[in-house]
């Protein structure tokens, strides 16, 4: 299943716990002309470099498929950082 929410929470050293919720498809929606202007440079590069740009493609979708579930948590000190993607 594709992920359809990023939960980011960032613990500060003053114990203080920032969260935000970043909903992925409205995010696409929005950037969706840098997308098609990425997903241009990326099929290029796939045509330099000799890759075929249609298993290109797939071999992303499948990673993109493959975060849903994925738990990113870095400490450093006294702050914290938790990327959960549901």
């Amino acid at each position: 299943m594709i992920p359809q929410l990023i939960t980011v929470r960032i613990r500060r050293p003053q114990g203080r716990v920032i969260r935000i919720w970043i909903p992925v498809v409205p995010v696409l929606l929005l950037l969706s002309p840098l997308l098609i202007l990425g997903a241009l440079v990326v099929g290029l590069a796939c045509l330099m470099y000799r890759v075929n740009p249609l298993r290109a493609l797939a071999t992303g979708w499948r990673v993109l498929w493959a975060m849903s579930g994925t738990r990113v948590d870095v400490e450093q000190g006294n702050t914290a950082l938790l990327v959960n993607i549901r």
